[in-house]
C-alpha cells in the first residue's frame, strides 16, 4: 500500500515532524510514502507564478503570503538528506507537486531536475494564470465550456512535457460542482491514452472523495491506466486517508 501524495508543509523541516507522519503510515499499514512541497513553498519556483501574481488583487495577495513563508531547495534538500540517512519502518521518497504553467515548461524541467526526486507529480490548478478552485464565486461570468477544455488541454500538455511521474487529481475542475455542457468522455479516454503513451500515473486523490469520477475511472480503467495513490494529506492524521477504499475501487 503506497500513499504517495503527503503534504509536510504545516510543520517545521525537522525529524521529529517527519516521524509523526511515519507513525501515522504504520498505523494505516500503508507501506511506502511520498512527502512532498508544493512548489509555491520553494523560492526557486516563485518565477513560474509571475503571471498568475499579476492576474488579479486576490491572486497577489494569495502569493504574497506564501513567498513570506517560502523555504529554499537547499533548505529542502538538507531535510531529504537527513531522512534518507535514518531507518524508518516504511519506505520514504520525497517529491514535489508542481504546479504546471505551460509558458514555463523549461523552467519547471531545469528546477526539477535539480532535486533528485522519487516522485514529481504535476497538477493543473491554474487555468491561463487564473485560479479556479480556491473560491467558489471567481466563476460567475466565466464561460465554463471553455475552461474545461483549457484544462484539459493543460493536462495533456502537462503529460507530454516529460516532467512528470503523475498527474494529480486530473478532475480538480469539478471541485465546485461546476460542469460543462458536454459530454466528457472523449476527453477522458483521450487524455488516458496520452498517460499510457508517455508512462504517466493518474492519481486517484481522496482530499476530497474516492480519486476521479466514476465515469473517468471506468475508461482509464478500459485504456490500461496505471494509477497512483495519495490522501493528499496536509497533516500526519490524514495519511493514507480511505486509500483501501480507493483499492478495492481498482481491484
Amino acid at each position: 500500500m503506497q500513499d504517495l501524495h503527503i503534504h509536510i508543509e504545516r510543520g517545521p523541516y525537522e525529524k521529529a515532524w517527519i516521524d509523526r507522519f511515519v507513525a501515522q503510515a504504520v498505523k494505516m499499514e500503508i507501506d511506502e510514502i511520498n512527502l512532498l512541497e508544493h512548489t509555491v513553498r520553494l523560492r526557486e519556483f516563485h518565477p513560474a507564478f509571475r503571471e498568475a501574481g499579476e492576474y488579479s488583487l486576490y491572486q497577489r495577495r494569495w502569493l504574497d503570503g506564501k513567498i513570506k513563508t517560502a523555504h529554499t531547495l537547499d533548505e529542502y534538500r538538507r531535510l531529504m538528506d537527513l531522512i534518507r540517512s535514518s531507518d524508518y519502518p516504511v519506505k520514504i521518497n520525497f517529491g514535489l507537486e508542481v504546479c504546471w504553467f505551460e509558458q514555463h515548461a523549461d523552467f519547471l524541467r531545469g528546477l526539477v531536475n535539480q532535486c533528485e526526486l522519487d516522485y514529481v507529480l504535476g497538477s493543473v490548478h491554474w487555468i491561463d494564470n487564473w485560479t479556479f478552485n480556491q473560491r467558489k464565486y471567481q466563476w460567475l461570468g466565466k464561460d465554463v465550456n471553455h475552461l474545461y477544455r483549457r484544462y484539459y488541454e493543460m493536462s495533456n500538455t502537462l503529460i507530454e512535457s516529460g516532467i512528470f511521474d503523475i498527474i494529480a487529481h486530473p478532475d480538480l475542475i469539478r471541485c465546485h460542482g461546476i460542469y460543462p455542457d458536454d459530454d466528457l468522455a472523449d476527453t477522458y479516454r483521450a487524455l488516458s491514452q496520452n498517460a499510457v503513451k508517455h508512462g504517466v500515473m493518474i492519481e486517484m486523490n481522496t482530499a476530497k472523495g474516492l480519486g476521479i469520477n466514476p465515469q473517468f475511472l471506468q475508461i482509464a480503467k478500459e485504456e490500461g491506466v496505471t494509477f497512483s495513490l495519495g490522501s493528499d494529506a496536509h497533516r500526519p492524521e490524514d495519511v493514507g486517508r480511505r486509500l483501501k477504499e480507493v483499492s478495492a475501487l481498482l481491484a
